[in-house]
């Protein structure tokens, strides 16, 4: 990973300062370039003369916008002061009409090795990761925010299932285990049969010629939540860092998530590095 994205939102509120700080250290940690995908809102002008009339709805859509603009100004400023000029790529602000919208960034996350996505309250980010990790073809971070000043992700677990899913997201998350102190497959029981599945010791025998020395334990599934059972078991045994695929299918012309990729995106404790 030499190429990091960073997405960050300049409205209704920008994302915050520890977005980029973590997103730094992160970059340092591995080495990379660093680059800022803004997505700045801009609301079309109201079309009903009434409403505009009576409520001088286009007065509050043009503050919205100049607030907008100031917001990711400010992002932009904040990214170029705080990262170290040879970890600094470039920046760049997509348009986004009304609210974030995902595709017109997935084609610029095409070409970088991780984008990460700052997880921090608004309202559209799981919308937005579900979009950009199906529509790029490269994996992305799920980043809230860390107690700890800078994401080190010694404790790795990644969920195993034995699926193609599983098998890219380990092979796309290889430059996070090699350096981590502990790495964990964690097999959720109760959840699907897993018996045509490939076994958890093979995927322990190639990781082990990538220089991974890694275990392997199998949970009971809580609630018919693999999601919750996952994450659960993460901030019990102190894991910073979960990994995993991304399942979904298309289905009558609409996207349909699986459970654990859909609990996780709704509702995220930990960083997730989610692979499609």
């Amino acid at each position: 990973m030499r190429d990091i994205l960073l997405q960050v939102n300049s409205h209704p509120e920008p994302a915050p300062d520890w977005a980029i700080h973590q997103a730094a250290r992160l970059a340092e940690r591995l080495r990379a370039s660093l680059s800022l995908g803004v997505c700045q809102v801009h609301i079309p002008q109201a079309s009903n003369w009434l409403a505009d009339t009576l409520l001088k709805i286009d007065r509050i859509i043009a503050d919205e916008n100049r607030k907008s603009a100031a917001n990711a100004d400010a992002l932009a400023e904040t990214f170029t002061a705080f990262i170290e000029p040879n970890l600094r790529g470039e920046i760049f602000v997509i348009d986004c009409p009304a609210t974030i919208t995902h595709w017109r960034f997935a084609v610029r996350a095409r070409s970088y090795d991780l984008t990460i996505i700052p997880v921090y309250g608004h309202a559209q980010t799981a919308y937005f990761a579900e979009g950009v990790v199906f529509d790029t073809g490269r994996p992305m971070l799920l980043l809230p925010e860390l107690q700890t000043p800078e994401p080190k992700f010694d404790r790795v677990a990644v969920a195993w299932d034995g699926s193609r899913l599983a098998a890219r997201a380990v092979a796309d998350a290889m430059p996070l285990l090699r350096p981590a102190t502990s790495v964990m497959l964690v097999q959720v029981s109760g959840e699907k049969d897993l018996s045509r599945s490939a076994p958890a010791s093979d995927a322990l025998r190639n990781l082990k010629h990538h220089g991974v020395t890694a275990e392997t334990t199998a949970v009971a599934i809580e609630n018919d939540d693999a999601g919750t059972t996952l994450q659960s078991w993460c901030m019990r045994n102190g894991s910073d860092l979960l990994v995993m695929g991304a399942f979904g299918h298309s289905r009558a012309r609409e996207f349909v998530l699986g459970g654990v990729t859909r609990s996780i995106l709704e509702n995220t404790k930990l960083p997730v590095l989610m692979s499609h």
